[in-house]
């Protein structure tokens, strides 16, 4: 099974299901990067409830994500603000040092980053689907051909996509090249969380869930989806 989703800055659950639960999931850094979009940015959990954490980046309109650079000036401050938010959570320095790792390496690339902290966190929960990167592949088609295209140039035959995808997709297609079309649905349980007068927050960064459950976190993805055969 294959998963294809563009690269993202401290992905949240839901996106390391779907790896979870894929042989092979390609991130997708060379499409165009989606201003106000999760490409650079992703929710944490703060006194005050959910706050995005932002990767201030210097983008014209239609740059590819992997062309993409990140304004080396803010990246202090971010780290400073997960600390502020996060130095009381059980696991808080296992995901510090991935991020510190990302930012103190030189990478001024945004890609660079997310593949850094991706990389890490794979490593820390200890899930070994292959990863592969569409700038890597020789891709030349667009929406859902370049889908089937991947999922072929990657020999997989059986595909899990996000609901969202629905909307362009031709599911024809996928049946004519022998491609098996799955989805999935993600419910939120509650995990440990900090700031417990703000209640429970679902939708944040995996990084809230590894800070404060990192032993339970794959259990956690496998109890919390389900696939769907289209």
């Amino acid at each position: 099974m294959i998963a294809i989703h563009q690269s993202q800055f401290l992905p949240w659950v839901p996106y390391f299901f779907k790896i979870f639960k894929a042989d092979t999931f390609v991130v997708l850094d060379d499409v165009q990067f989606q201003k106000n979009g999760v490409q650079n940015r992703n929710q944490i959990k703060t006194i005050q409830g959910a706050r995005w954490l932002t990767l201030p980046v210097n983008a014209a309109l239609g740059t590819p994500i992997n062309k993409v650079t990140v304004q080396a000036a803010a990246l202090s401050k971010i780290l400073k603000t997960f600390e502020q938010n996060y130095k009381k959570a059980p696991h808080f320095n296992e995901v510090y040092a991935v991020i510190e790792n990302a930012f103190k390496k030189g990478n001024k690339y945004l890609h660079e980053i997310n593949r850094e902290i991706l990389t890490a966190f794979l490593k820390v929960l200890n899930i070994d689907t292959k990863i592969r990167y569409s700038s890597e592949l020789g891709t030349t088609m667009t929406k859902d051909d370049l889908v089937i295209e991947i999922i072929k140039k990657s020999g997989e035959n059986e595909y899990l996509s996000g609901k969202g995808a629905f909307g362009y997709m031709d599911l024809e297609k996928f049946k004519r090249e022998g491609i098996s079309v799955y989805t999935y649905d993600f419910t939120y349980s509650k995990y440990p969380q900090l700031w417990a007068d703000t209640g429970f927050i679902p939708d944040l960064s995996m990084a809230d869930l590894i800070c404060n459950d990192l032993e339970n976190t794959k259990e956690y993805l496998a109890a919390n989806g389900r696939l769907e055969k289209i």
